[in-house]
């Protein structure tokens, strides 16, 4: 139903960026987002080792919030970003296991600004789901340099290209190695993408989308001796030169806009997708004093650095005295635009307080949860933000913490007073606390419906065939060796198919392999020094299915890493 709203946009483009409408050209808008860097990650919060001259610059020429809120983890977070609604609502509860890709029926601003003429890109991280009918170039980006799953390196990932030097990506949807360092190869081609459009007159959108710093810690040695020289941990100078890369992509990015004489044309948002990481924990690691890591729901959880630098229309930059959420972006942007259009979203405008400071902000209950699941137990690792005061629920974040209602501890903070969340007041607010809980219910009854309904992987379709199953993407399963998972299916054509499927190593024994496709069950055998094992020719019918294969190891199913499926016929076919 959203998709209808598409073709009811309005074929002019209207701007009004600050008090006057602006009927020529439409402005540019470029995305900036980096994973797991939080508001302690930027020289301009006050960081004394890290070197970000270039976000430093942005800043003082940018918008900013009191607080920016992201979601505790990648997917939901770019879910968000992509819809402006609520990552519970479109079911992105985690980042694998099946539970990260967003539905078709949602409508992303990859999509609006493509209805309205705007040439779209994605370059870099995209999180949201590898395979049709979720891949962005099915979303709405019509140019996609991408990786798969959430990380370069993991067992997803093709298994020759497992580097951030040297990588296979995906480019429109073929894998291709290029040469260098992924985040400078996606700077490239975000540059590149825009250098073609300016040429060509025509706005652009173009979504950057780095992979850096989300370990692992691989970042180019210069960059990293220069921490190390400091004295920082080898984990420590690793993830600042991270930060430093992409901060010199930043620079060429913005360097790109100037010299091309397109940067008052353009606007540049930057943001992290949640808090920092939670794998750094050590001392040397400079912060803000803020609570909690990335996954939790204390502030360095989800308070993360925001930057908007708009045209020179008026509006002057600076602090915002209002606290907004990264499912704000999306209607802000159409807001500031001047673009209509009647979606229904769960983040609220900030386009007037942008452009008059003096504007109270955006009163609303905010909320957070994240716990690795198909179905959000009710206060299992939750927030609840109301004006100063903040409910926490901490316990369950972990999937192998027990959860109940009697494991529950609510606490209640003012963050006026007690931004670092150390002075627990729930007995001093019990009404508050029970307000709080209360509006988290309502909440979640409104935004989820009771069941998780899994988005199927479109087989056999003419947008993807062949199509590449990895562990990112099965139902219920884990990332590594000795995980097994469901996969969900949508057979999009009857016909005779080829599925091969790729063990993670040679085989040293005899291994039994069973195949559940549907209600057929297939067995194999593979035998020693082995990787894969095929069936040439299965017929499946049109319509939903499910696939499970594993190899039996010790009486342990271990699932594939890859299972290839390609539509050999059509059913109407000879």
């Amino acid at each position: 139903m959203r998709r209808v709203l598409l073709a009811c946009l309005s074929a002019l483009l209207f701007i009004n960026l600050a008090t006057g409408a602006r009927a020529e050209a439409p402005f540019n808008v470029i995305l900036i987002l980096t994973d797991d860097q939080g508001v302690s990650e930027v020289g301009y919060n006050g960081n004394p080792h890290l070197l970000t001259p270039n976000l430093d610059a942005l800043a003082a020429q940018s918008v900013q919030f009191e607080t920016f809120y992201a979601h505790p983890v990648c997917s939901p977070t770019r879910a968000a970003l992509m819809t402006g609604r609520h990552p519970t609502r479109l079911g992105i509860l985690d980042t694998q296991s099946g539970y990260s890709i967003l539905s078709p029926d949602e409508v992303t601003l990859a999509e609006v600004l493509r209805a309205k003429g705007y040439a779209t890109g994605l370059f870099g991280k995209w999180h949201l789901g590898d395979n049709a009918p979720s891949r962005p170039q099915d979303q709405g980006f019509q140019h996609v340099l991408t990786h798969e799953g959430g990380m370069i390196g993991m067992p997803y990932s093709p298994p020759a290209g497992r580097s951030y030097f040297d990588p296979i990506l995906l480019e429109n949807g073929q894998e291709r190695r290029f040469q260098g360092y992924a985040p400078d190869i996606f700077v490239d081609a975000a540059i590149e993408f825009m250098r073609g459009q300016s040429a060509q007159r025509r706005p652009f959108f173009s979504f950057l989308s780095f992979n850096t710093p989300h370990h692992p810690l691989t970042a180019p040695e210069p960059d990293a001796a220069y921490y190390r020289a400091l004295g920082l941990s080898e984990e420590t100078a690793r993830f600042y030169g991270m930060i430093s890369n992409l901060d010199r992509g930043i620079g060429r990015i913005l360097a790109f806009l100037a010299d091309a004489g397109i940067e008052d044309d353009t606007i540049v948002v930057f943001l992290g997708d949640n808090g920092t990481s939670s794998l750094h924990r050590e001392p040397d690691l400079w912060e803000t004093g803020l609570r909690g890591r990335k996954t939790y729901t204390y502030e360095n959880g989800i308070q993360v650095p925001f930057l908007m630098r708009l045209p020179n229309a008026g509006i002057a930059p600076g602090s915002r005295p209002a606290i907004a959420i990264v499912e704000d972006v999306m209607p802000t942007l159409l807001a500031l635009l001047g673009i209509e259009y009647e979606g229904v979203f769960d983040g609220r405008s900030q386009a007037d307080l942008i452009r008059d400071p003096s504007r109270p902000g955006v009163q609303r209950d905010l909320f957070f949860q994240f716990h690795r699941t198909s179905d959000p137990t009710p206060f299992r690792n939750i927030a609840v933000r109301r004006g100063n005061f903040k409910l926490v629920q901490p316990v369950g974040r972990n999937p192998a913490d027990a959860f109940s209602g009697e494991l529950a501890r609510f606490e209640l903070y003012n963050l006026a007073v007690d931004p670092f969340e150390r002075s627990d007041i729930a007995d001093q607010h019990p009404d508050m606390v029970e307000a709080l809980k209360a509006a988290y219910l309502q909440w979640l009854a409104e935004v989820w419906p009771g069941t998780f309904e899994p988005v199927r992987t479109l087989v056999g379709s003419a947008a993807q065939n062949p199509v590449m199953l990895t562990r990112q993407d099965w139902l219920g399963g884990g990332l590594f060796e000795g995980d097994n998972g469901i996969f969900a299916l949508q057979v999009a054509q009857a016909g005779t198919y080829r599925l091969t499927f790729h063990a993670s190593q040679l085989l040293d024994d005899t291994i039994r392999v069973q195949i559940e496709l549907g209600d057929q069950r297939i067995e194999r055998v593979m035998l020693p020094s082995e990787i894969a094992t095929r069936i040439e020719t299965l017929t499946l019918e049109e319509g939903p299915t499910s696939l499970s294969a594993w190899m039996d190891v010790d009486g342990q199913r271990h699932g594939f890493e890859r299972i290839a499926i390609q539509r050999l016929t059509a059913g109407t076919e000879p």
